[in-house]
């Protein structure tokens, strides 16, 4: 056990919370309505948003800063999420952030991303302990990583992991329409944009606290990723799968997994060649979770929206662990963890 999960929250289209998310997607609930936005052929695009209303404030401060929309609305989504956690606000606390892959241009204001949250929200944030990690759908996954090294070298300190993104921006959507990505009448092949934000707050083992385990996360970098130049063998997930079973060791076959697939199927084949790789890993009436169909594509916080749910699941037994959780970037990152209870 590397770290024990002991406060969740989720914000994302189909809940506010970790509990009334995870209902949701239990009930088979989706809210994927036709956006503002069109596309090339004049129809509505598609989209899994946030209802205006749950999404949180700017300060004065805050909203006077020259972000760009997209930048607002990633600070208005993880606002209400890092609030909702429950954590102890007298002391500074780490926060490994996985957020989308910007430009270079854009970099600056994602640097500060703690520093706003923290001043937006109030929760006593350590800026210069912090990471933020723009790796997009793995993301969160990634900032896992980090925090679990930072817990090892520091476990008196309790860290935050979270991830957050929309793709409520007209540069970006514009973009992969123009690539045919986006689902819609003339596309099968696609994903529905969504947007959402998840945190976690994890302590090292050896405290008190009760939760869910975190026993292992691994990642790995395909070069065959979908804007590569090499082969798209898909073994990426394979590989990150692979470097997850040497750390946790010997472990009950996994019972559920919670899996990134966003609808289009360059990740059914990651999936299909780390499932057929490691078969034996699983158990043989496994379930799968892709909620991803309920809220659309949220981005850079998909890995931690499905560790909150794998988390919330486990918590509720609703499911029986051991939970994997896996994500896989546009670009180079594939990641996973496993969870499991800490009974």
């Amino acid at each position: 056990m590397k770290a024990v999960i002991t406060s969740t929250n989720v914000l994302c289209a189909i809940g506010r919370g970790s509990a009334q998310t995870w209902a949701s997607a239990r009930a088979g609930i989706a809210r994927i309505s036709d956006s503002h936005v069109m596309d090339r052929n004049f129809d509505a695009i598609q989209m899994g948003l946030v209802p205006e209303d749950a999404l949180g404030p700017l300060s004065p401060d805050i909203d006077q800063l020259p972000l760009p929309s997209r930048g607002r609305r990633l600070l208005r989504l993880a606002t209400p999420a890092l609030q909702g956690l429950d954590c102890d606000k007298s002391a500074p606390l780490r926060l490994f952030l996985g957020v989308p892959r910007l430009a270079p241009t854009e970099a600056p204001w994602l640097r500060h991303l703690p520093q706003y949250l923290h001043s937006l929200t109030g929760v006593p944030i350590d800026h210069s302990r912090s990471l933020v990690v723009p790796q997009g759908r793995a993301a969160a996954l990634l900032a896992l990583e980090a925090g679990l090294q930072a817990l090892a070298s520091d476990p008196s300190t309790p860290v935050i992991v979270g991830g957050v993104d929309t793709f409520l921006d007209l540069k970006l959507l514009s973009l992969l329409v123009d690539e045919g990505r986006v689902l819609g009448p003339h596309i099968m092949d696609g994903f529905i944009p969504g947007e959402g934000a998840a945190f976690l707050l994890l302590q090292a083992p050896d405290s008190a606290a009760a939760g869910i385990a975190v026993r292992g996360v691994a990642s790995f970098n395909d070069p065959g990723h979908r804007y590569g130049t090499a082969p798209a063998r898909g073994e990426g997930l394979a590989e990150a799968l692979a470097a997850l079973r040497n750390q946790v060791g010997k472990s009950p076959p996994v019972g559920v997994t919670f899996a990134g697939f966003n609808g289009e199927g360059f990740d059914a084949k990651l999936w299909g060649v780390a499932h057929m790789r490691h078969r034996d890993f699983f158990a043989p009436a496994m379930l799968m979770e892709h909620p991803a169909d309920k809220y659309g594509d949220a981005g850079a916080a998909t890995g931690a929206i499905l560790m909150a749910l794998a988390a919330q699941s486990m918590g509720d037994s609703s499911r029986s662990g051991p939970a994997l959780v896996w994500a896989a970037s546009d670009h180079e990152p594939r990641a996973c963890a496993l969870l499991s209870t800490t009974a």
